[in-house]
């Protein structure tokens, strides 16, 4: 749930693993969680949903349809992002390289790769 009016929302990891979180659900809930939760706070800073089928922003209608999609923002939504909130791109993109590196979330570390190999 969130509130865009007031700049705030809430989600919780519990149920993307059907209530019944547990150590082998863990990164695959996480991964979900991170998904949603990058979805609303794109639609806080003003994003609304892109066309884009691989777009974090795309928005999902079941749990299928989020882990079918990818947990990052495309190019473009990451531009509007940029431009309400200005951050380094770079180092966002590395940060986030030692986060799924040390959770071990192998398809995103991938992607956030190429992103970085874009960047050079």
């Amino acid at each position: 749930m969130a509130s865009y009016e007031n700049g705030v929302g809430v989600t919780s990891i519990y149920r993307f693993a059907n209530g019944n979180l547990t150590d082998s659900n863990f990164n695959d809930s996480l991964v979900r969680l991170m998904k949603i939760s990058s979805h609303e706070i794109g639609h806080m800073f003003g994003i609304s949903h892109c066309l884009n089928a691989n777009c974090v922003m795309n928005g999902t209608n079941s749990l299928t349809e989020t882990d079918y999609h990818f947990a990052r923002a495309c190019s473009l939504c990451q531009m509007k992002l940029n431009s309400s909130i200005k951050y380094n791109n770079r180092k966002r993109l590395s940060e986030l390289k030692i986060f799924f590196e040390k959770l071990h979330l192998n398809t995103e570390l991938y992607l956030i790769q190429q992103d970085l190999k874009l960047l050079q």
